[in-house]
């Protein structure tokens, strides 16, 4: 499901750019909101940081 959302990104011109990039270099929020689309569902959890040494 990655590369199918990268290659997605990449044909409908979100992602591009000259040269050779790693996908951790395009903007994440397209291919993050696909992969909830596609069947690889995420969420942020927000912990709680009492406690936690610095």
């Amino acid at each position: 499901v990655p590369a199918m959302i990268g290659a997605k990104m990449i044909l409908t011109g979100q992602w591009k750019g000259q040269g050779v990039f790693n996908m951790e270099q395009f903007d994440p929020d397209p291919f993050m909101a696909d992969l909830n689309q596609y069947g690889l569902p995420w969420k942020i959890v927000d912990l709680p940081l009492d406690g936690v040494p610095v």
